[in-house]
């Protein structure tokens, strides 16, 4: 009967299972970071700071590569402030299940386009919660890992992006989305999304294109 207490439900078991996967692939795209810093022979504290700090992968492939083209620093992170604007209606999303207490400024700080998902789907909020802090911080641990990983490989291999690591976080992500689609709302939402985001992609810095895709959920109709 102990045994049984401890053991997960087959859908808390899917959680935790979608969890890791999504935590391995955002190790596997840490690794392209990391990598990218290593061929700009940037030193290996950048990136790692970065990866443990601010923990917002768009913001951290920006900078990097805006400072590594000799730019501005502080324009960098400004830069890299306005590709996260996106936090904001994150945090309005997640405030009704994270705890009112001292752990509620590690809660933001582990709060990204993952953690939310996961945290949001959820059907009650101490499920919710379960699932936000888990994937925050299985995140926070894998990224800095594959950061790591990524400049050590960089420093010893040319191209590492002839291995397709960087097609590795998406292809997941897509994975784990297929029976989300099964929705016509959700269907025609994402789809929309994804058209708004090519089409703006030529024209936006890096990481905009995504909020642009955020109109999707006003305009989505059945």
């Amino acid at each position: 009967m102990i045994y049984k207490t401890f053991m997960p439900t087959q859908d808390q078991f899917h959680l935790i299972k979608a969890i890791a996967l999504i935590s391995i692939a955002i190790g596997i795209v840490g690794i392209s970071l990391g990598s990218i810093a290593a061929s700009f022979d940037l030193p290996m504290w950048i990136p790692l700071v970065l990866s443990v700090t601010v923990l917002a992968g768009a913001a951290e492939f920006t900078f990097i590569g805006m400072i590594a083209t000799g730019a501005n620093p502080i324009f960098a992170a400004f830069t890299g402030l306005l590709i996260n604007l996106r936090h904001l209606p994150f945090g309005l999303s997640v405030a009704e299940f994270i705890q009112n207490n001292i752990f509620k400024y590690m809660a933001c700080h582990v709060m990204n386009d993952e953690s939310v998902m996961f945290g949001l789907s959820q059907s009650t909020q101490a499920l919710k919660l379960k699932a936000y802090w888990l994937c925050g911080v299985s995140v926070a641990i894998c990224w800095p890992i594959g950061v790591i990983l990524g400049f050590i490989v960089g420093k010893n291999i040319p191209d590492i992006y002839s291995f397709g690591i960087d097609a590795a976080f998406p292809a997941i992500l897509f994975a784990l989305i297929i029976p989300m689609l099964k929705n016509r709302l959700t269907r025609n939402r994402t789809f929309l999304g994804a058209v708004f985001a090519l089409v703006s992609f030529p024209f936006l810095p890096t990481g905009l294109p995504v909020l642009v895709s955020l109109l999707s959920l006003m305009l989505g109709k059945k």
